[in-house]
């Protein structure tokens, strides 16, 4: 890492408090909450005071968008 590296962590950790830290059950929660209720990643981001680019990661690692697809009833098996 360089210093414009450096520089480039310092502007995210200023502009989102929680960038860079552990998340903890009560963000993984909160952010669980707010993909089921549709909730924009963009606010999702404001709310855990995180990045959108951390937002959307913790939501593949956490494989919401896979569990949510199983979760709801596809189009085929309602038609017959």
């Amino acid at each position: 890492m360089d210093q414009e590296d450096f520089d480039k962590i310092r502007k995210i950790k200023k502009e989102s408090k929680e960038a860079y830290k552990d998340w903890s059950r009560e963000d993984d929660d909160e952010l669980i909450n707010l993909f089921f209720d549709n909730i924009p990643v963009g606010e999702m981001a404001l709310k855990l005071k995180r990045t959108k680019g951390a937002v959307r990661a913790r939501i593949r690692k956490m494989e919401l968008i896979h569990i949510k697809k199983k979760a709801s009833p596809s189009a085929d098996s309602t038609k017959k």
